[in-house]
C-alpha cells in the first residue's frame, strides 16, 4: 500500500548567491521609469526549468513559487538562494497566486481546474466548472482585496500536448471568470483568448490581455471598469512593442509591467510605454516581492530578478 505523498520539498539548488549576472541597464523611454529602474543589472536566479510561467511572491514562507509547465512541476526559491520542488508531477499546472489564508491556488490545464495547495503534497481542485459545463484550460489567475479569484479560461492547454492534456471546450466559449464567496464560477467577460489578468491598486480597474493565435482579436492589454457587481467599459489599454503580453503584474504607482517579445514593458496609468527591461531569453510573466523592491521575471528556463530603486 502507498502512503501519502512526501510532505519534504526535493531540492534542485543549494542555497547561494545568484547562478549569473545578466543584462546590463534597462532602455529607458521616459525619465520618471529611470528613478525606479535606476542603473540596476537583471540578475538569473535559476536556469534549469523547462518552460517557466505563474509567478507570485508568498509571503508567508518568504518565497518566489513559479510554474515549470512543461516539467510539471511548481518552484520555489527561498531568500538564501535555494530551488525546491513545492509540487511535483503536477497537471500541468500554469497560474499561481495566494490566498487569504495563505495557501496557494493554482490554474490546472490537465484537470481544466482551480486548485489550491499548501505548497507540498498535491493540490486539491475546488473549480472544474462554469455554468454548467467543464473549464478550458484556466491560464492565470488573481485574487482580489474581497478574495474572490479571478481566473482566465482560453483554450492553449487543449491544444498544446507539451502543457496540457488535448481536449476540446465544452462551452464554445473563451472568458474571464471569477470565483465568488459561494466558491461558484462565472464567466465575466468573454475574449479571445483571455491571458494576463491583474487588478489596479484601487481595485477598481481590471486589466486582462487578449493573445489570439489564429486571428481572432487584437493582441492587447484591456482594461475594464468593475464596479464590484460587474465589469463594463472595455477599452485597449496598451500593445507592446514586440511578441504578445502574455503575463503581467502592477505596482503601488498604478504602473503595469508585461512581458513581450523583448523582455518587460513598463506602462503607466494612462498606458504610456515607460521603458523595456530586456531579457537574455522569451519572457513570460512578472511579479514583485512584498515590498516592491524586486521584479521575479520567468521565461524559458529561467527565472531571472531585477532589483529596483
Amino acid at each position: 500500500m502507498t502512503g501519502p505523498p512526501s510532505l519534504t520539498p526535493a531540492r534542485l539548488r543549494s542555497p547561494g548567491p545568484p547562478v549569473a549576472a545578466g543584462v546590463d541597464a534597462p532602455v529607458i523611454h521616459r525619465g520618471e521609469a529611470r528613478a525606479v529602474l535606476g542603473t540596476a543589472r537583471l540578475v538569473t536566479l535559476y536556469d534549469q526549468a523547462s518552460w517557466s510561467e505563474g509567478p507570485v511572491w508568498w509571503p508567508r514562507e518568504r518565497t518566489l513559487v513559479w510554474s515549470d509547465i512543461v516539467g510539471r512541476r511548481v518552484l520555489g526559491r527561498r531568500e538564501d538562494g535555494a530551488v525546491d520542488v513545492l509540487l511535483d508531477a503536477t497537471p500541468f499546472i500554469n497560474g499561481n497566486a495566494v490566498l487569504p489564508d495563505g495557501a496557494l491556488a493554482h490554474c490546472e490545464h490537465g484537470r481544466r481546474a482551480i486548485s489550491r495547495s499548501e505548497g507540498a503534497g498535491v493540490a486539491t481542485p475546488i473549480v472544474t466548472v462554469a455554468e454548467g459545463s467543464r473549464l478550458n484550460a484556466p491560464n492565470d489567475l488573481i485574487v482580489a482585496a474581497d478574495g474572490a479569484i479571478w481566473f482566465s479560461d482560453p483554450t492553449f492547454g487543449l491544444e498544446n500536448p507539451q502543457q496540457g492534456v488535448p481536449g476540446t471546450t465544452e462551452s464554445g466559449r473563451t472568458a474571464i471568470c471569477r470565483i465568488g464567496a459561494d466558491g461558484v464560477a462565472r464567466r465575466v467577460v468573454d475574449m479571445a483568448q483571455p491571458n494576463g489578468l491583474a487588478f489596479s491598486p484601487g481595485g477598481d480597474i481590471l486589466y486582462a490581455s487578449q493573445t489570439p493565435e489564429h486571428g481572432e482579436g487584437e493582441i492587447a492589454i484591456f482594461a475594464f471598469d468593475w464596479d464590484g457587481a460587474r465589469v463594463s467599459n472595455r477599452r485597449r489599454f496598451a500593445t507592446v512593442p514586440e511578441g504578445i503580453p502574455d503575463g503581467f503584474t502592477v505596482d503601488a504607482r498604478g504602473w503595469l509591467w508585461s512581458s513581450s517579445g523583448a523582455g518587460v514593458e513598463v506602462f503607466d496609468v494612462a498606458g504610456r510605454h515607460l521603458a523595456t527591461v530586456p531579457t537574455p531569453g522569451l519572457c513570460s510573466n512578472c511579479t514583485f516581492d512584498a515590498d516592491q523592491a524586486r521584479l521575479f521575471v520567468t521565461g524559458g528556463a529561467h527565472l531571472w530578478m531585477l532589483p529596483l530603486a
